[in-house]
């Protein structure tokens, strides 16, 4: 027996697919109880990296608003310092100093990681696209058998009703013409008397 041979679906071309786990179609074609493993695995990953982007996106804008804060100190600190050579001004600005490098180290990482979490999360998007396609396609061949099954059930289903709504007519006729045979043969008083007997 052949196996049907597998069909490369090259999902590169696709200009642009949504964020699966965002779309609210995919999460009502995909409930709970019908996500295989690997969709849930893949699922979960793509939660994760989407969590990561929000919070480093969360911690930029933290750190940017920190280190303008920390760069209008060392303005306002710098006429004290330099005029008045306030030591306690001069440490309060080598430390807001200190902070800003290290703030700018933290950008800079976070700035890399954001730049590298879009192509991550497309990929994880493309296998869960490639995952749902086939747990879709599997499904929709089990409905397209069950339609079938359903469709002959009717069909036979039809046929039977048909035979019996022709038969149902021949005993109606039948009982029909006996009954008007006994009506017209013994009359309508002793019909009555006969239908008090036998019908009740």
């Amino acid at each position: 027996m052949f196996r049907k041979k597998e069909v490369s679906i090259d999902y590169a071309l696709l200009k642009k697919i949504p964020i699966l786990i965002l779309d609210k179609k995919w999460h009502n074609i995909f409930p709970h109880e019908k996500k295989t493993k690997k969709i849930l695995m893949l699922e979960k990953q793509l939660g994760n990296l989407l969590k990561e982007q929000g919070q480093l996106n969360n911690d930029f804008n933290d750190y940017i608003k920190l280190k303008k804060k920390l760069m209008s100190d060392i303005i306002n600190l710098t006429d004290e310092v330099f005029s008045n050579e306030n030591e306690s001004d001069k440490e309060k600005m080598g430390k807001n100093k200190k902070y800003i490098i290290e703030i700018n180290n933290k950008l800079e990482k976070i700035q890399k990681r954001l730049q590298r979490l879009p192509s991550e999360i497309e990929e994880v998007n493309q296998r869960l696209l490639r995952e749902s396609v086939k747990v879709s396609y599997k499904e929709m061949k089990e409905h397209q058998e069950k339609t079938k099954e359903l469709a002959k059930w009717i069909e036979t289903t039809r046929e039977q009703l048909k035979n019996n709504v022709k038969e149902k007519t021949i005993h109606e006729e039948k009982a029909s013409e006996i009954y008007s045979y006994l009506h017209d043969l013994v009359g309508v008083e002793l019909i009555e008397e006969l239908d008090k007997r036998y019908w009740r």
